[in-house]
């Protein structure tokens, strides 16, 4: 059984959930921080990875990312010979800040005598590192002690790490402890022809000094950037917080690294909400510090940076990024670059797949720009809505796309993310927020699965069965269009003024239907349905008449105005498909009031919710798709699989 490794969240990440909102939605999250690596992130690590980014400190304390790799750039340059320890063989370049630190790694252990060379000293041998599996979006993080060095040759070292903290997903697609969110998927291939060269270094840079333009340039163009921080304690919380290192990743689209041209030196990195737990930002605001990291996957060029930081909240952060009210600026005081040094590169042909719910690129205010326009080049104009009840509509939008791009595609059972920010507007400042931490860091994007069906089609219009989330500001803004409209009557749909004009960032979504043959079994908790009514809707529009059988289990308090949604979507399916539905409630239902339009549809009424007595009465040989909350979704899986239904026949989508 996993132990915490922490006692809490120490004052520097309590500080900065505090001015975010965040400290009691994450009060006690800090016990998913483990005291050692579980034995999937052994495997994952020695295993999964071409390179590590580690964090390192300097003889002056700065966090300086570092890149390890095996010579070849192939995965397992990494053993862990037990749930506490990594073992490290990589080949180093000049230039990279590990190497300092292991060819001093003798000298600095030595340093006792005196009471602030002894501190650096153990911090010398702190470290952090971050897994990430570009292709899955998979990462795992772990913190620690240099434990051992052994030089085998001027840039070829073992050494091991004891893990001393690991926070991690359990799988490809993780359980959003350490969030996968913006992480820009990439086919690495390994390289072992690379040739490292130090092109720039400048250690300690002079107080008018610049970064060279191809370095901002480089910084202005990447999409991912590796952060080193390291938590220093005041003496009074160093008992019970010590000193750790910390790794992380940050991810956007090009530019979302920017540059302040009136000094050439900070590098204003905006934050995007995630799993709130703030722990690079913490370390920051407890030491001052930070480093940059940045690899260029398609030369193996690497720039390193390092310098104090810090951490902007509100009207501070406005001042200085158009529109993103959390911002870490650091101020550059070490940095280098070196050429061709990564054994890993981006796979020819092949093209890096965006995160769609990465927020589109801000400027700076003293860049005097326009922020960029949306990722697609669509916008989507509200159009119509119908409310189905008090918080449940549905919302058409028109689609408003430029000349020069690619048609919209969205197939049945995907989700499309919408920016609202040019509507709404950012939010406005609040030091404290605890009822609703993500309204202060709020970039009014949202995503939701479209319920209208879109096979092989350019969207035009799209439709989304939307649920109105207490305390939620976007969807509050698009009912209250629907309510202030008149005649606003239930299930009659109305037309809307066209002032509601959103960005369409992008679509997202996994779920796929056999094109013929179609022997489902859907399974939806409440709102969960909308993609199985896109998928049943798309079923008319297909060039072969479909066939098969499909069971949909849903689990509703909503039981009426459900079954008016599966009616209309069951309007589309043709005769040759059978579908049962298994309606699971607490609530009554008269089905003598409804009219199945579909010949070939039963529909049964269960009391209460789906128990594991109803799985052992379900076949194994249906293609599984699961849509609802996590706590829903994952017994249904425990359920399935309990009477042998394989994993590779079972998908699922959380709420989007």
């Amino acid at each position: 059984m996993a132990i915490p490794a922490l006692q809490g969240w120490h004052p520097g990440e309590v500080a900065i959930q505090g001015q975010l909102g965040y400290a009691t939605a994450v009060s006690s999250h800090w016990t998913a921080v483990e005291n050692q690596l579980r034995e999937q992130h052994q495997i994952f690590h020695t295993s999964n990875l071409p390179f590590i980014p580690l964090t390192t400190t300097d003889a002056d304390g700065r966090p300086w990312g570092g890149i390890v790799a095996g010579s070849t750039g192939t995965v397992g340059f990494v053993d862990s010979p037990n749930l506490k320890s990594l073992v490290f063989r990589p080949r180093l370049w000049e230039g990279d800040p590990i190497l300092p630190t292991l060819q001093g790694w003798g000298s600095v252990k030595d340093i006792t005598n005196h009471q602030m060379e002894g501190r650096r000293s153990e911090e010398r041998s702190l470290t952090a590192g971050l897994g990430i599996e570009f292709p899955t979006r998979r990462r795992n993080k772990f913190a620690g002690k240099i434990q051992m060095v052994k030089a085998m040759s001027h840039y070829d070292y073992i050494f091991e790490v004891e893990i001393t903290e690991a926070l991690g997903t359990t799988g490809t697609k993780g359980n959003h402890t350490n969030c996968p969110k913006y992480i820009n998927v990439r086919q690495l291939d390994p390289f072992p022809w690379a040739k490292p060269h130090l092109v720039y270094q400048s250690l300690h840079m002079a107080p008018t000094e610049k970064l060279p333009p191809e370095v901002i340039d480089m910084i202005e163009s990447a999409d991912t950037v590796f952060v080193a921080t390291i938590h220093r304690p005041d003496p009074t919380s160093a008992a019970m917080f010590p000193s750790h290192a910390g790794m992380n990743s940050r991810g956007g689209f090009p530019g979302f690294l920017r540059v302040r041209p009136s000094d050439r030196r900070s590098v204003v990195l905006p934050d995007y909400s995630g799993n709130r737990f703030m722990n690079s930002l913490g370390n920051i605001e407890s030491s001052g510090l930070a480093g940059f990291t940045i690899i260029s996957f398609t030369t193996g060029d690497i720039l390193y940076l390092t310098g104090t930081a810090r951490n902007y909240v509100g009207p501070s952060a406005l001042e200085i990024m158009s529109r993103h009210a959390t911002i870490t600026v650091l101020s550059t005081t070490g940095f280098t670059l070196v050429r061709n040094a990564l054994p890993v590169r981006q796979r020819k042909g092949s093209e890096v797949g965006r995160s769609p719910y990465t927020p589109k690129v801000k400027y700076l205010v003293e860049e005097g720009q326009a922020d960029a326009g949306g990722a697609q080049g669509h916008k989507a104009m509200l159009e119509k809505g119908m409310q189905l009840s008090d918080d449940l509509a549905i919302f058409r939008f028109e689609v408003i796309s430029k000349g020069d791009v690619q048609p919209l595609r969205i197939r049945p059972g995907q989700a499309i993310v919408l920016d609202f920010m040019d509507w709404i507007g950012p939010p406005p400042y609040q030091h404290m927020a605890d009822s609703a931490p993500g309204s202060i860091n709020d970039d009014r994007v949202r995503t939701w699965t479209v319920s209208s069906a879109h096979e092989d089609t350019d969207v035009a219009w799209f439709e989304i069965t939307m649920r109105e989330m207490k305390g939620g500001v976007v969807t509050k803004a698009l009912f209250d269009v629907l309510r202030l409209s008149p005649p606003n009557r239930w299930d009659h749909p109305i037309f809307l003024e066209g002032d509601v004009v959103t960005e369409i960032v992008g679509v997202t979504g996994e779920f796929t239907l056999n094109k013929r043959e179609v022997n489902l079994l859907l399974v939806a908790g409440g709102i969960g349905i909308t993609p199985f009514l896109a998928m049943l809707s798309a079923m008319s529009t297909r060039e072969d008449t479909p066939q098969g059988d499909i069971v949909l289990v849903l689990s509703t308090r909503e039981p009426e105005v459900m079954l008016t949604l599966i009616e209309m979507a069951l309007l589309k399916v043709p005769s040759a498909v059978k579908v049962k539905v298994d309606l699971f409630t607490s609530c009554s239902v008269n089905l003598k009031t409804r009219i199945l339009n579909h010949q070939s549809t039963s529909i049964s009424i269960h009391e209460g919710r789906i128990g594991p007595e109803y799985w052992q009465t379900s076949t194994r040989d249906k293609d599984v798709f699961i849509c609802g909350p996590k706590a829903f979704a994952d017994a249904a899986v425990d359920g399935l699989r309990s009477i042998g239904v394989p994993n590779e026949r079972i998908q699922r989508e959380g709420f989007y």
